[in-house]
């Protein structure tokens, strides 16, 4: 598997744009979530004059215990050493060089040339490695450059010390197989960076971002720069990670994300980010695709039809059990798409459990972290795990995999009551991606843990047995 770096860049926009400004606490709340998540580096703003900049840096470097924290720095010693000041302390610091590589922004953004940049870009980046274990080298506007400078440039930050080279295509106009070929040739131009770390920064005026990553993880690609606020036109962190999400597996892509927590987190770092309106609007389209149901009169094949749209992959027997249902619930009310997920999950390769819940204890409260100690059966032996988590259910799943000793990609989890009151009972719908097919399992419990592990037992169970060829 290519395990894929990922760099989050939001707090480095939130200085650049300015309707993406973030006060110190949405800064520092930011880069909480960000490490929650599991991102492996996150990206700050520069450190300038401002005392509030270096205040912050020293503030996260405290704070953050595995996320790498990286810190641009300009073309001169004395923005190294102000940003290395505030930086030193982190337990993973970082030092980014960055430097424009186009005529368009050399000469029009910094009003240098080409024979002033190169010496400055060595000089620059062997000083920042003489201070910091890990040095990135960012070229600005990399495809609109000069192959033969951009060439210069590379070899001299990684003969100078750069550890890691970020391409940029800052307009975002290339294709997907456009920006493979380019990567290919500045392999080809550089065989130095097979030494190092090959880094995307991507814009995504096309739309055509994700695609355009996943083609130079083809050509060598293997850290990913991404944004969470939602306010700029880099590659979004959510929407890149839905792609590996469900094509990883095949393209034999991983990365150090949780995704269980993935969904529920960047409705978080939106709503800092003051992208609420893109989440109302989320949540508005959601509700219209919910609304959205197979008419009461639909046949069998266009039942069928929405099943293999939606990823599932059922057999005839199952289809006809599960058009039986269906009718009968149409008759008596408007059929959602969550219902015939219910009826997928209830339906479909129904089969003797592998694994049964015999046991669960979960401690969890705002003070302590979420921990779950799980007992599950199979072939009448009992096995105990325990784990921690983000939150009770996380806890559970995480324990669970233990017991496994395999990650099931989690693609969606859905929670409700199904009566009112105080003693409700919950109803969890599980879906699992695994080899590129979809399992759904189901659970319900006046406890929504016990109701979300016996979902995910159910949905595990559908694995295992369709594994086996029975």
């Amino acid at each position: 598997m290519i395990k894929i770096v990922i760099s989050d860049i939001s707090l480095r926009e939130s200085e650049e744009v300015y309707e993406a400004r973030l006060s110190f606490k949405e800064k520092l709340e930011t880069a909480k979530l960000l490490e929650k998540l599991q991102v492996d580096v996150i990206e700050t703003g520069s450190v300038s004059d401002s005392p509030a900049d270096a205040v912050f840096i020293r503030t996260l470097a405290s704070t953050l215990e595995h996320s790498s924290i990286c810190v641009p720095v300009d073309l001169n010693k004395q923005s190294v050493d102000l940003t290395w000041d505030a930086l030193s302390k982190a337990k993973r610091p970082r030092l980014n060089v960055v430097a424009p590589t186009s005529t368009v922004q050399m000469e029009y953004r910094r009003q240098m040339k080409a024979e002033a940049i190169l010496p400055l870009v060595a000089e620059i980046t062997e000083y920042s490695a003489g201070i910091c274990p890990e040095v990135e080298f960012t070229a600005e506007d990399s495809t609109r450059s000069d192959l033969g400078f951009l060439t210069s440039v590379l070899k001299a930050a990684i003969n100078a010390g750069a550890k890691y080279i970020t391409l940029c295509d800052s307009v975002g106009e290339l294709l997907p197989d456009e920006l493979s070929k380019f990567v290919a040739s500045v392999y080809e131009s550089v065989p130095e960076l097979h030494n190092v770390t090959l880094s995307l920064h991507l814009s995504d005026n096309l739309g055509l971002a994700s695609a355009a990553a996943l083609a130079g993880i083809g050509s060598g690609v293997r850290q990913i720069k991404v944004s969470s606020s939602g306010k700029s036109g880099t590659l979004s962190l959510e929407q890149f990670l839905n792609v590996i999400k469900i094509r990883g597996e095949t393209l034999g892509i991983s990365y150090n994300i949780n995704d269980t927590t993935l969904q529920r987190t960047s409705a978080q770092l939106a709503a800092l980010s003051g992208a609420g309106g893109t989440i109302r609007s989320t949540a508005e389209d959601m509700k219209q695709a919910e609304d959205v149901a197979l008419p009461e009169d639909a046949d069998i094949n266009s039942l069928r039809d929405y099943i293999a749209a939606h990823g599932y992959d059922v057999s005839g027997d199952d289809l006809e059990r599960i058009y039986v249902q269906f009718k009968e619930i149409a008759r008596n009310k408007k059929v959602v798409s969550r219902d015939i997920d219910a009826l997928i999950a209830e339906t479909s390769g129904q089969a003797a459990p592998t694994y049964q819940l015999r046991s669960y204890v979960i401690n969890s409260g705002s003070a302590i972290t979420a921990t779950a100690v799980i007992e599950l059966v199979k072939d009448g032996i009992a096995k105990e795990s325990i784990s921690t988590g983000d939150g009770p259910i996380d806890a559970a799943f995480r324990a669970a995999e233990q017991i496994f000793g395999v990650h099931y990609e989690l693609e969606d989890f859905q929670l409700q009551a199904v009566t009112g009151g105080r003693e409700a009972t919950g109803d969890a719908l599980i879906k699992l991606r695994h080899g590129g097919k979809l399992y759904s399992g189901r659970g319900v419990s006046t406890d929504i843990v016990g109701a979300s592990i016996r979902a995910y037992l159910s949905a595990v169970n559908k694995i295992i047995f369709e594994e086996r060829g029975q």
